[in-house]
This record gives C-alpha cells, structure tokens and sequence, in this order.
C-alpha cells in the first residue's frame, strides 16, 4: 500500500478506478484492508475509491498525541488534499461514521455527500450515558478471551446476523483474517476504541449542511459500547437537516460484508443524485 507525508510521518492509503472520488472510513481500529472486495470494485467501476490506514493500524504508524474522532477526520481531509482530489463523496461505517460527521462539520467544502452507515453522534440520551474510557464489557472480554478471540467473537455476533454466520462462515472468517492480518497494536486498538467512545456531535448535526444519508441495518440492534445503532442513525435522521435514510434488510452491522450487493445498488443510487 502507498503511503503520503502527513505531518511528518507516513499515511498508509489505495485508491482504485477512476471518477469522482470516494472515500471509504472504516470503523474502530480497521484497516484499510478490511473492506471487501466485493464492495470496492463495483463502487470503482463509477468511482475512484479511496481507502485508508488510520494512525496506528496496517501501514500507518501510531502517534503520541491523543486519538480522537475529529483528529483522525483531520487525516482524511489532509490525505485528499495531499492527493489533490475534489471534494468527496464520504463514505463512513461505524465510528469511520463519527469521523465523517466531523469531516463534514470542519471541512464542508471537502465533503460533496455524506453517508453516514451503521453509526451513532455519541451521548444524545441523559439517562443512557455513554461509557467515556474504554468500556467494561470490552475489557472484560478481551480479558478472558484474548486480542483475537476477542475479535472473532465481536465480528460474528455484531457484523453478521446468526443465520449467515451459520451458512457463510468463510465470509466471516474473511473479515476476521482481514482485520488480523492489518491489525494495530492492542494498545492502539484500545485508543482507537477511547476516541469512539469520546466522540461527540449530538449538539452539531444541525450544522451539517451537505447532503447526507443515514444507512442502517434492520437487524443492527447490538447493544453495544455507545448504545444501539439503530436507535442512534433514528436520531442521525431525525436531526441533520434534510438527511435521507435508507435500511438494508436482513443484515446487523456489517452490511458491507454480508450483502455488498445490495449496499452497492444504495451507495450508487445516492452518489448519482449528488
């Protein structure tokens, strides 16, 4: 994988096909090579697809300074300008969804349309506090299960609904390899988890000006470290302006592995409008 200088130190990123640019954010401490080819050449058929290592996983080194939400958006929008792309159609899955929000909130002009899949704006409910450190079930679970057992058992009970984890297991053992074979560190796997949980924009989505659409599974009802997504992309919908929701049926969190059919036909559906 290619990397440019971001200040200072390397930025590991791939881009393929041709067309106006968009950009894949990917979740909690996921590298770039997690997304599924399945996803990525359709999509670059239209577009030139741009995927990236966030600071400390795959080919992008760590750095001392704190990782937030809004620190890895700053990354994305200096890998655009440093590979003099237009402005982009954003595309971010969980808390790549988080830092999307913030691409769009501090960089408006770099963002052509937002998609905004499988995520949350943080703490939006008082009497649902969101967990600001990195959560006790995490710990606990990585704790008796170890770093890979640990992501085994999280991929396949949230990315995957029971019934394809069952029939498909090679699929899900893909994403597994994926991640692993990319891996951060566990300690940066874990300040990666800390700037999730840290993130917050429930008092912003009313700046978000560029068009915007809340992708959600129907089955994406885990309750996990920041809540549950689907409550949190009802909320997404209901408070950005103008925002477009579209469910993918039958599918968790992981749409993008599970059906990468069907959430081509959307993505492509709503860059075309935009």
């Amino acid at each position: 994988m290619p990397a440019v200088e971001l200040s200072g130190r390397p930025f590991a990123y791939e881009t393929r096909g041709a067309g106006d640019p968009l950009v894949l954010v990917a979740g909690t401490g996921y590298p770039g090579a997690t997304w599924p080819p399945e996803l990525v050449e359709p999509l670059a058929e239209r577009h030139l697809v741009v995927t990236f290592d966030h600071r400390g996983t795959g080919g992008t080194p760590s750095s001392p300074d704190r990782y937030s939400t809004r620190g890895f958006a700053a990354d994305a929008v200096a890998l655009l300008d440093a590979l003099g792309l237009p402005a982009a159609h954003v595309v971010g899955h969980s808390m790549g969804g988080r830092v999307a929000q913030w691409m769009a909130l501090d960089h408006p002009e770099r963002v052509r349309s937002l998609v905004l899949a499988a995520t949350g704006p943080g703490e939006f409910r008082p009497d649902r506090p969101v967990t600001r450190g990195v959560p006790v079930h995490t710990a606990v679970s990585l704790a008796e299960l170890g770093y890979r057992g640990y992501q085994e058992a999280h991929i396949a009970a949230t990315f995957f609904t029971p019934e394809f984890v069952a029939a498909e297991p090679a699929r899900v053992a893909w994403l597994v390899e994926a991640f692993w074979d990319h891996r951060p560190s566990l300690e940066n796997y874990l300040r990666h988890v800390v700037a999730r949980q840290e993130h917050q924009t429930a008092d912003r989505l009313g700046d978000i000006a560029v068009p915007t659409l809340v992708l959600v599974g129907d089955r994406d009802t885990h309750q996990g470290g920041t809540g549950v997504h689907w409550d949190q992309s009802a909320y997404l919908a209901a408070h950005i302006p103008g925002a477009e929701t579209a469910v993918v049926h039958g599918a968790a969190h992981g749409y993008f592995w599970q059906l990468p059919e069907e959430s081509v036909r959307i993505l492509l559906d709503w860059t075309s409008r935009h």
